[in-house]
């Protein structure tokens, strides 16, 4: 036993020596690892205090880091998660910590800070990072490609900074991530194919970025994503199909990309989807049925894209949606009842497309909506009547039906919306009266029914509406007094029912709207004096009550308005002194009182108004002086003080831009402080007394573009230093008693566009040549003493009048077809231009010429004889032909081209075949042809039957004998004829626009024709008359003047046309009517007489002018004129055209005058053509009074203007001015 007990104690002992010497070992071994670990725990440590993140701390503190706020560390203690969300308060922060210190950390949120700089790569080395939120920063740089070393990210978040440039694509390593949220960046490239391998991806948010290029498919592999937001990029392309592989997909944003193409068919099966959104894309095609698959879709967006065709019924299927928004789009056809049952919806907007139907518009089933707050259906063509179940939508608090063909009258239901606060039905055609029901909608806010046929009066229960704080019914039919219960709308800001018919007083009870701001009633035919409880709107900004019938004097309590901005009381019957309180309004900036019988001086304490910059008194009997004399910081812009009876003042006034004191009794010399209104771009100082020269100051008014210093008593030169108002437009001195020459500096003057200088003693040359200022249109240089040659202006002058001076020489063949008046009362000029005798030729150079033409005429009839014989054969052809005929043929065809053959002409029609008729005439039909070298011609063709009528025949000769013998540039131009037993046709100048009759008859182009372009075609076709009844030999006399007759160029110029029943009155002829003219403008004396006269014309003349100001036929007016005396002359004026401005007017008073003279019933006290076009020539000083204290009945009855034949009592041409002035 003792050897076996020995080797026992032997191996225990060993053994235990064995463990003794491993203790020792492992000992070592821990206190070795144990140092380490401390040692990395202490540069955590370290690191964390020397960032300077957590105050108060120190070596010298005793404070465990782990400890520190934000701060969490492991059973270790070492750091895995750092949150300083919102913490660090400078922007260098991040450089201070150094992040490779804490190899364990998990979780890093810095977001919220201000902190600067690019992401740095050593956040890339921390491989356990899950979680890393640096968002809402202003980052910047590039991300670093190590970011796909972060394997184990979970969270991504760099959202809201501005870092740039493309997306690595190592970010394809980070499979381990659910949420990518780099939205609001710089970010740019295309959106990298490789995150399809992002396979646990819940959220992707790429928003408002710089993304480019196509959405890849591969974005079809994230079948756990929840949330996909692409919008606010440069994506284009089309949405691709693979977007339907993501079933768990609950938002879908795209919007604001340049997305194209259809929807897909694939986002049906997007059967989760809560939010669609791809607004603001150029998205097209349909709107796929399978929408409606999404039955959990609770919002959706596809407004602004180019979406097309109806809306499909599968909406219906939608449930549970919330808001619907359809707008700008294509989109057509009608609403689908189905989207009744959409009863979940509370947001509906479908503005801007292109909506119609023949049903009404806004289905009944949309009265099932019950929980609709917003429904906005503005700018389409919806149809049809408001259905009464709107009344149903008693949630309703938006209701926008604005610019529709909405029709019929506003439904009684709309009452029982009781919590509609905004209600807009602008611009449609509704008609019929206001409902009283609009009273029970106690909760309005804002109702817009504006532009539209509402007539009937305001029903009193509108005061019942006690929250309204907007209310605007302008531009509609309402008559009726405005009732006193709009004074229980004590809220309302502002009143606007402009341009109505709304009669009787104001009443006093108006003035309880003590918040009203803005008060439009305007244009109306409101009676009776200013109330003075309009004081009490102290609140007022903007009071608008011109065009009306308003009388009585202004009240002095309108001085209580001491916010008022805008006060407008123009064109009333408003008589009495201006009231000292007006003063009191020292906010006011425009104040404007013309047109109205306001009398007394010109008030001084409205200098008080420090605000005013706008004053605008003309049309008034305002006397005395201006006292601007102290007011040199006045902020005044604009001064209108003409048509009154002040007489002296001046008007120092240097940020003015525009004068007019034009119709007073302004005396003595040319105001001398002239120069200081540097800023004056309108100065009108004409129909004075003023005398003296114009001052060479006048040159220092750089921004001045017209000067108006006509009808005074201005002697002297013209100053040369006008020249240096570079931007003069207009300079009209004309009436007055100027001398000497016309400075040559005027011609540098190259925005200048009208110059009249007639009725003065100017003498010397005209300093204008060809070339000098290109907008120059409108020369009147008549009755002075000019001489020397007359320049060539014709390539811009539109207008000239060179007549009664002593110009001799050629008159340029440019002017060949200007009406020969304006060369008149110059006996030394010679010329091609009728009336006027041609020109002598000088013998030198006849010499010369005969040098020089007779070897060339010898050897052209060299080639004639050898054409001649040539074509023998052809004439010989011809000739037999003609043998033929009965009376002989007739062809010649001509223009500036030189010959046209028949065989283009026949070409160019097909041999008028139909499709190039335009037209039929009295005779025959107008075809339009393009002839082979691009000139475009009208061809009156007789037909065959016609040509053998001898009536037809005879017109049709006739009007090619009339059209030979004449030459005015506003009578159609007859290129050649065809007069042939097979072929009769005449070759005129085309006339792109038509006739008269048919311009007026479109509303479109009758808009085009505005008032300045009617009054130049009725100036023009009065010169066309003129020249034919008084210029030719014999006399023509059209005998057919009707708008039909009167065509329309390109430029909306006038030419008259159709002379098939025109005569020539000589010795040799009967004067006796043949022919049938046009019913309406036959003259009366031609029911018992068959004498055909110029006055007959006359009389179809005035019928004309009348229906171009008209715009229709005035044969109504003309019917009643006996039995109304209260017809203004502005009211039969064409409703389709905004009201002629005050320099326009003057133009359309003086045509409706003369033509009520042209329609008197004796031919004897009508006035010739030659008056007529004499009085258009010679700027007739305008009318005292405004259109709308002109009444028709004065016009016709008045002998003021055109005494008929006793024009020759009379030495100057134009005398159509007041008796006051003759």
């Amino acid at each position: 036993m003792a050897p076996s007990v020995s080797i026992s104690i032997l191996i225990v002992a060993l053994w235990v020596l064995y463990i003794l010497m491993h203790s020792t070992t492992m000992v070592i071994a821990a206190g070795s690892v144990a140092a380490s670990n401390s040692s990395a725990l202490e540069l955590e440590a370290k690191a964390l205090l020397e960032s300077g993140w957590w105050y108060g701390y120190s070596n010298d503190t005793f404070v465990d880091h782990c400890h520190f706020y934000g701060i969490i560390c492991n059973a270790g203690g070492s750091v895995i998660e750092i949150d300083r969300r919102g913490m660090l308060n400078y922007r260098d922060a991040i450089s201070k910590l150094n992040i490779s210190s804490f190899p364990n950390l998990v979780h890093l949120d810095l977001s919220d800070n201000w902190l600067t700089g690019s992401i740095s790569v050593e956040i890339c080395t921390l491989s356990k990072l899950t979680h890393l939120d640096l968002s809402h920063n202003s980052l910047t740089g590039k991300l670093p490609p190590s970011l796909g070393n972060l394997t184990r990210l979970v969270e991504f978040d760099i959202s809201s900074n501005s870092i740039i440039g493309e997306l690595p694509l190592s970010l394809a390593n980070l499979t381990r991530l659910q949420i990518f949220d780099i939205s609001s960046n710089l970010l740019g490239g295309s959106i990298p194919k490789g995150l399809g391998n992002l396979k646990n991806l819940l959220e992707l948010r790429l928003s408002h970025n710089n993304f480019t290029g196509a959405i890849p498919s591969a974005l079809g592999l994230l079948t756990n994503l929840s949330i996909l937001d692409l919008s606010f990029n440069k994506i284009n392309g089309s949405i691709v199909p693979e977007i339907g592989l993501l079933k768990n997909l609950l938002e879908l944003d795209l919007q604001r990309n340049n997305l194209t193409g259809p929807i897909p068919l694939s986002i049906g099966h997007l059967t989760n989807l809560v939010s669609l959104s791809l607004s603001m894309n150029q998205i097209n095609g349909h709107i796929p049925l399978e929408i409606g698959n999404m039955k959990n879709l609770r919002h959706l967006h596809i407004n602004n894209n180019k979406l097309i065709g109806p809306l499909p019924s599968s909406l219906g299927h939608l449930t549970n949606l919330i808001s619907l928004f359809l707008d700008s789009n294509q989109i057509n056809g009608s609403i689908p009842p189905e989207i009744g049952n959409m009863k979940n919806l509370s947001y509906l907007s479908i503005n801007n497309n292109k909506q119609a139907s023949d049903w009404p518009p806004l289905h009944s089933s949309l009265g099932n909506m019950k929980n609709l707050s917003y429904l906005s259906i503005n700018n389409n063509k919806l149809i049809g009547p408001l259905p009464s179940s709107l009344g149903h939508l008693i949630n309703l608090i938006n209701l926008f039906l604005d610019s529709n063909q909405i029709n019929g009258s506003i439904p009684p239901e709309i009452g029982n919306m009781k919590n509609l606060s905004y209600l807009s039905i602008n611009n449609t055609k509704l008609i019929g009266p206001l409902p009283s029901s609009l009273g029970h909608l106690t909760n309005l806010i804002y109702l817009f029914l504006d532009s539209n046929q509402i007539n009937g009066s305001i029903p009193p229960e509108i005061g019942n509406m006690k929250n309204l704080s907007y209310l605007s019914i302008n531009n509609n039919k309402l008559i009726g007094p405005l009732p006193s219960s709009l004074g229980h709308l004590t809220n309302l800001v502002s009143l606007s029912l402009s341009m109505n018919q709304i009669n009787g007083h104001i009443p006093l009870e108006i003035g309880n709207m003590k918040n009203l701001n803005y008060l439009y009633i305007n244009n109306n035919k409101l009676i009776g004096p200013l109330p003075s409880s309009l004081g009490h709107l102290t609140n007022l900004i903007s009071l608008f009550l011109d065009s009306n019938q308003v009388n009585g004097s202004i009240p002095p309590e309108i001085g209580n308005m001491t916010n008022l901005k805008d006060l407008h009381l123009n064109n009333n019957n408003i008589v009495g002194p201006i009231p000292l309180t007006i003063g009191h309004l020292t906010s006011l900036q425009t104040l404007s009182l013309s047109g109205n019988q306001i009398s007394g001086s010109f008030p001084v304490h409205i200098f008080n108004c420090s605000s005013l910059y706008n004053i605008t008194f003309s049309h008034n009997y305002l006397t005395g002086s201006i006292p601007f004399r102290n007011s040199s910081l006045f902020p005044l812009s604009l001064i209108d003080l003409s048509y009154n009876s002040i007489s002296g003042g001046e008007i120092p006034l240097r940020g003015i831009e525009f004068l007019d004191v034009s119709y007073n009794n302004f005396n003595g010399s040319f105001p001398n402080l002239i120069g200081n209104m540097e800023h004056l771009r309108h100065f009108n100082l004409s129909n004075n007394k003023i005398v003296g020269q114009v001052p060479s100051i006048i040159g220092q008014l750089t921004e001045l573009e017209t000067l108006a210093l006509s009808w005074n008593r201005i002697s002297g030169s013209i100053p040369k230093e006008i020249a240096d108002c570079k931007r003069l437009s207009e300079l009209l001195l004309s009436h007055n008693y100027l001398t000497g020459s016309i400075p040559s500096q005027i011609s540098d003057l190259q925005l200048l566009n009208a110059i009249d200088l007639s009725y003065n003693a100017i003498s010397g040359e005209i300093p204008f040549k060809r070339g000098d200022s290109h907008a120059l249109q409108h020369l009147d240089l008549s009755c002075n003493n000019l001489t020397g040659n007359i320049p060539d202006l014709s390539y811009s002058v539109k207008e000239v009048n060179f007549s009664h001076n002593s110009f001799h020489g050629r008159i340029p063949d440019g002017y060949l077809n200007y009406t020969p008046s304006a060369f008149i009362g110059n006996k030394d000029l010679c010329g091609d231009v009728k009336g006027f005798p041609p020109c002598p030729s000088n013998n030198r150079s006849i010499v010369h010429k005969i040098k020089f033409f007779v070897p060339l005429i010898a050897f052209t009839m060299f080639l004639l004889l050898g054409y001649f014989f040539r074509s023998r054969c052809r004439v010989r052809k011809m000739s037999s032909e003609s043998r033929e005929t009965k009376n002989g043929d007739l062809f010649s065809i001509w223009n500036y081209d030189g010959k046209i053959a028949y065989e283009d002409i026949i070409e160019a029609t097909e041999d008028f075949d139909i499709r190039y008729c335009i037209g039929t005439g009295g005779y025959g039909s107008v075809y339009k042809a393009q002839l082979p070298n691009g000139k475009v011609v009208a061809l009156k063709k007789l037909h065959r039957l016609e040509a053998e009528d001898p009536n037809f025949d005879k017109s049709f000769r006739n009007e090619v004998k009339i059209l030979t013998e004449i030459r005015h540039r506003n009578i159609v131009k007859l290129y050649g004829y065809c007069l042939h037993k097979r072929c009769m046709f005449l070759v005129y100048e085309y006339m792109e626009r038509g006739s008269l009759f048919c311009v007026l008859h479109n509303n479109a182009e009758a808009v085009e024709l505005d008032w300045m372009k009617r009054v130049n075609i009725i100036k023009s076709t009065a010169h066309a008359l003129s020249y034919m009844h008084h210029e030719g030999v014999p006399v023509i006399v059209h005998r057919d003047i009707t708008s039909n007759n009167i065509l329309l160029n390109s430029e909306l110029e006038a030419f008259v046309s159709d002379f098939g029943t025109a005569r020539l009155l000589d010795s040799d002829t009967s004067n006796q009517t043949l022919m049938a003219r046009t019913y309406g403008y036959i003259a009366p004396e031609l029911a018992y007489t068959m004498k055909v006269t110029e006055k007959s014309d006359v009389y179809s003349f005035g019928v004309v002018a009348l229906e171009i100001l008209m715009g229709r036929h005035p044969g109504e007016l003309l019917t009643s004129l006996s039995s109304s005396q209260s017809v203004m002359l502005n009211e039969i004026l064409d409703k389709r055209l905004p009201p002629p401005n005050r320099l326009v007017a003057q133009d359309v008073f003086l045509v409706a005058a003369i033509s009520f003279a042209c329609l008197r019933a004796k031919p004897k006290s009508r006035p010739t053509m030659k008056l007529v076009s004499q009085e258009f020539l010679c700027h007739k000083k305008p009318i005292m009074n405004p259109l709308h204290a002109v009444s028709v009945w004065q016009l016709r009855n008045q002998e003021t203007y055109m005494v008929g034949e006793s024009e020759t009592h009379f030495e100057s041409p134009c005398f159509l001015v007041e008796k006051d002035n003759v």
